[in-house]
């Protein structure tokens, strides 16, 4: 029983012990420092971008959009691996205070980016609707029980397979319940809100627990999960030797990999196009960077401050990408499936690395065209986009394969 009761705490320290790991050798990399200047640079230009908002803008939607997001998605983090199916499911009864601790923790970790965003969104809201602090901060409060709740009806959720309806039905009410908070309804009306949420988690949530049997395999996929996504985080920046990538067919991207020609000279550029599609979530946040820079670009709407940015984003690709080099290997090596010289193996790497850090320049450009920078600006993006993607491709990241070192040191 003694093993028990320290079982969570045990596997929270062995959980941060293995996080802190790649937490330090993120810290240490250039990813931080990027990441420092883009905080910095862009705290700047936010309120810049701010302070010329008219008080028309439609900041309660936006933050309804992000608020929701972030409070309805209430995964349960509980720590559990496979062997727990076999040895800790007799003693389910004994693990009450076990999932609390698990529920508390996952209440706790979620809330960070929840009141990160409430924090950063603090400008906006007090230029455009509401100038009083208090009013914002007891909104806070009240998103962070709206939180609670969700984490609360989530973990009951793990009692049934078919958990669909029952998750509608709460983000339903967390959403009309954030839109009124956000639109300044009267405060009867929330409060009759909030009894009807009780009254659900009473009479709906609460009786699931009771009448269906805790789905392990749920709990255990919703965990794995969890942590495969912090994995294929870390493994964009140094090497983690457990992730588990998913391969993703991605059938309607397949025309684009069979413009290569086949043959010797273009083995690799097929290997490693099809690899960016389908492979772990290369494609993902390629588009997600572009996606980012082009909000940024809008935001700020300054025309070298645009070119300072696509430049910014097109380097933080360019660090992403790098691991597209050991990514998919078979065995110790990809050589080893095709009998073809590693110098062809580079050039074709370096030939798709580059298209792709050239065709992001391209797209950042028009982009600029289409938010109100001038052409002339739009046009020095492109060209120092392609400069700078020869640069780094065949100076940079050349060097780093020539002297046969792992991408990932």
């Amino acid at each position: 029983m003694e093993k028990i009761e320290t079982l969570w705490s045990r596997r929270l320290s062995e959980h941060w012990q293995m996080t802190s790991r790649y937490l330090k050798l993120l810290s240490n990399s250039g990813f931080m420092f990027t990441l420092y200047i883009l905080v910095i640079g862009g705290g700047y230009f936010y309120q810049q971008w701010v302070k010329g908002l008219p008080e028309n803008f439609p900041t309660e939607w936006i933050l309804l959009v992000l608020f929701s997001f972030l409070i309805i998605r209430s995964p349960i983090r509980t720590l559990l691996r496979s062997a727990d199916l076999v040895f800790l499911l007799p003693l389910e009864d004994k693990l009450n205070g076990y999932f609390k601790k698990a529920s508390v923790y996952s209440f706790v970790l979620q809330s960070i980016p929840l009141i990160f965003v409430w924090a950063i969104a603090l400008p906006l809201y007090s230029h455009t609707v509401d100038a009083h602090f208090a009013v914002y901060g007891v909104m806070l409060l009240i998103l962070l029980l709206i939180k609670g709740w969700n984490v609360i009806c989530s973990w009951q959720e793990n009692y049934v397979l078919e958990s669909m309806s029952y998750k509608g039905v709460r983000a339903v009410v967390s959403l009309i319940f954030i839109g009124l908070l956000l639109f300044e309804a009267p405060w009867y009306v929330l409060v009759l809100l909030a009894l009807i949420a009780i009254g659900l988690t009473f009479f709906l949530f609460q009786p699931l627990g009771r009448s269906h049997l805790l789905k392990w395999e749920v709990l255990l996929e919703v965990e794995e999960q969890q942590a495969a996504r912090f994995d294929r985080f870390a493994n964009l920046i140094t090497d983690v030797p457990h992730v588990k990538n998913r391969i993703k067919p991605r059938r309607y991207l397949n025309g684009l990999t069979e413009l290569f020609s086949y043959g010797t000279s273009s083995v690799y550029k097929r290997f490693f196009s099809k690899t960016f599609f389908r492979f772990g979530d290369y494609f993902g946040i390629y588009l997600r960077l572009i996606i980012v820079g082009s909000i940024a670009i809008w935001m700020v709407s300054g025309e070298w401050s645009s070119v300072i940015i696509a430049v910014i984003i097109i380097y933080l690709t360019a660090v992403q990408l790098l691991p597209l080099w050991n990514a998919g290997q078979v065995e110790e090596e990809p050589i080893a499936l095709y009998p073809i010289p590693e110098r062809m193996r580079r050039k074709n790497f370096l030939a798709i690395f580059m298209r792709l850090l050239m065709l992001e320049s391209l797209l950042l450009g028009i982009i600029s065209c289409l938010v109100g920078i001038s052409i002339p600006y739009a046009l020095l993006i492109l060209v120092i986009g392609i400069l700078f993607s020869l640069l780094f491709t065949y100076g940079y990241v050349s060097r780093r394969l020539q002297k046969n070192k792992d991408i990932y040191e």
